[in-house]
């Protein structure tokens, strides 16, 4: 059956850029879908169900991504992003979208201001929260030993049993804005707020970014300070393409990286 998700945009300049859809949300939301198949049983209420139990979007903008992760299957799926555009575009996409999500998932929008402690604090209680009340639906299907036939693992399996609330997958896309002349770097605090999300090996980074300007380039030898690039990064072409040279008559400069945290010596 085919399935499909609906974001609007918006031109309005209070909500930019995260009132636009992207190039590299639609990018991570087929790698979702790619890393999805074939899909899993489907779960009590008939819904097909993710092999993730939590899914978080810092930087949301319309939520595309997000949204397709929760028609997937995530029990929770957070949307962050400032509150502007969570009130004006992220909401009311969840709200168009809802007929696509089953009974027991959860979808949900909040601010988030990079760096800022009592935004860091909500998202976390909701992420305890609904962890809880996802918890209680009843006992989870049994996975079944792996046979020769098997696959053995991709690079979105869990290392451990989780032992936080922190999200199974964290998705950034597009978040290496042009500083202005003597205004600081929003990097430092990005970075901040990522690693309080992500405080083992158990939960998975999904980084698009295009080498655009130098400050690009900047913000990936961050990640790579703190996380292991744990496959090589993925083109925008092999991706989808549509984004070819070919096709484009340019080079898209679009990198998808898949991240876990580094351990601790």
């Amino acid at each position: 059956m085919q399935k499909q998700i609906t974001v609007n945009q918006t031109p309005k300049e209070d909500t930019w850029p995260g009132g636009a859809l992207w190039d590299i949300g639609v990018l991570l939301a087929e790698v979702l879908v790619m890393v999805n198949k074939p899909p899993p049983p489907p779960s009590a209420d008939g819904k097909k169900e993710m092999n993730v139990s939590r899914l978080r979007t810092p930087g949301c903008g319309v939520g595309l991504t997000g949204l397709v992760g929760a028609q997937l299957g995530a029990r929770v799926t957070l949307l962050t992003d400032l509150d502007v555009v969570i009130e004006k575009v992220a909401q009311p996409n969840i709200e168009i979208n809802k007929k696509e999500f089953g009974k027991s998932q959860n979808v949900v929008a909040i601010p988030l201001c990079w760096g800022n402690e009592d935004d860091e604090a909500a998202c976390r209680q909701i992420l305890d929260r609904l962890a809880t009340k996802s918890s209680k639906r009843g006992p989870r299907r049994k996975v079944r030993k792996k046979g020769k036939n098997q696959s053995q693992g991709t690079p979105f399996a869990q290392e451990s049993s989780p032992k936080s609330t922190d999200p199974s997958i964290i998705l950034i896309g597009d978040v290496a804005y042009q500083h202005k002349p003597g205004a600081p770097s929003h990097f430092d605090i990005l970075m901040s707020t990522l690693l309080k999300f992500c405080t083992t090996r158990d939960t998975v980074v999904m980084f698009g970014t295009r080498m655009r300007m130098p400050a690009s380039a900047d913000l990936l030898d961050m990640f790579r300070n703190d996380f292991d690039e744990i496959i090589e990064p993925v083109q925008a072409h092999e991706i989808d393409d549509r984004f070819l040279t070919s096709s484009l008559g340019r080079d898209s400069m679009i990198t998808v990286h898949i991240f876990k945290r580094k351990l601790k010596n």
